[in-house]
């Protein structure tokens, strides 16, 4: 399973200053600074955001009127830019900061409710859930408080904690998390995103997990979907979920539905890791299994040889997973009745010529 990021929301000060009975010229050029700050963001220009934001603290700071509110906004969206930058040890200080604002202004449960998510999140990212665990439940029972626990307000915090779950292995943790998070998604006709594609690939890994196929497969037919239309059709998040469904494909015995999946695995993992990859070795031997169980043994052979080749080149010749691959294609010759070209195999290194395979695509 693939890392997945988490959601992560910057909040945005002009709700507090269109509420405010008047706006000096300090206030109102803090605020364009702020603005253009997240702009800058949203286009990816994460240097430029910052140097925005830490000018537009410097403003805040010069002016009177300036609410604490305000500052909060303003830290925790500079916080955002340093996380997206990766400076987490920069962030964590910043999320603190606006979370001690926010929780000393009566009114302001929402903004505390999504600092303590954006906290969450970066401890996710830096692999502290116990944590973020808690910030995350605290997160959804302000939203419960407030009665958003059902809206997309709450999602960031569902589908965070959820993670969490799923990368403990707590399923049944997990799984109402993400079915909420999808209940809202679908009743907010939420648009389409690669965070969405991912609680859906989840979702379906675990009822997979379950052999509850007939609840997996339209999930990874989703995540699919939503993969392709969002510019993300040769990622290795795409090639997963793709290996998912080709897992289901086969084992209910739906060979044809299974190949060209498993195919496009292999391509997309030769252009990201190389031919020589482990990766590669292993859908290189996903697909000989598959040709195995079709009984196209001449399919089959090309693919256990690469397979074997690769791990071979990168564990050796002894390594139990050479073995094991080893065992497999020689039980298939035998069932093929060459008996002697599996003993071969099975003690020593099978040669390959590589320029004899043919990439497979859909």
């Amino acid at each position: 399973m693939k890392t997945i990021k988490t959601v992560l929301v910057a909040l945005s000060g002009l709700g507090l200053l269109f509420s405010a009975p008047a706006a000096s010229a300090q206030q109102t050029d803090w605020h364009v600074v702020a603005t253009a700050a997240r702009l800058a963001r949203q286009k990816g220009s994460y240097a430029e955001a910052e140097r925005l934001y830490r000018q537009a603290l410097e403003l805040q700071a010069k002016t009177t009127v300036s609410k604490r509110a305000d500052v909060a906004t303003t830290l925790n969206n500079l916080a955002v830019v340093f996380q997206d930058e990766s400076q987490d040890a920069a962030a964590e200080p910043l999320y603190r900061h606006s979370l001690e604002i926010w929780e000393k202004i009566p009114g302001k449960d929402a903004n505390v409710a999504t600092g303590l998510n954006n906290l969450a999140a970066l401890y996710h990212d830096e692999h502290k859930d116990d944590q973020a665990a808690p910030l995350y439940t605290r997160a959804l029972v302000i939203w419960k408080k407030l009665g958003q626990a059902e809206s997309s307000r709450a999602v960031p915090s569902l589908i965070g904690l959820g993670d969490i779950f799923y990368a403990q292995g707590n399923f049944a943790g997990a799984e109402p998390l993400y079915r909420r998070t999808l209940a809202i998604w679908d009743r907010t006709a939420q648009p389409a995103s690669p965070e969405a594609a991912n609680t859906l690939n989840c979702l379906a890994n675990i009822y997979r997990s379950q052999s509850q196929y007939d609840q997996a497969e339209p999930l990874y037919k989703r995540a699919l979907a939503i993969w392709g239309n969002t510019g993300h059709a040769e990622n290795l998040e795409l090639a997963a979920t793709l290996a998912n469904l080709g897992d289901i494909n086969r084992s209910q015995g739906k060979y044809a539905e299974a190949e060209p999946l498993l195919a496009k695995v292999l391509s997309i993992e030769e252009k990201t890791f190389g031919p020589d990859n482990l990766e590669v070795a292993a859908s290189s031997n996903e697909l000989a299994l598959l040709y195995n169980c079709e009984n196209k043994y001449s399919e089959a052979e090309i693919f256990y040889k690469r397979a074997i080749q690769i791990r071979e080149k990168n564990l050796g010749p002894q390594h139990p997973d050479v073995i094991r691959t080893r065992e497999i294609y020689a039980a298939m010759l035998r069932q093929e009745g060459r008996k002697a070209e599996a003993q071969s195999v099975e003690m020593g290194p099978v040669k390959v010529q590589v320029n004899t395979f043919q990439k497979a695509t859909l």
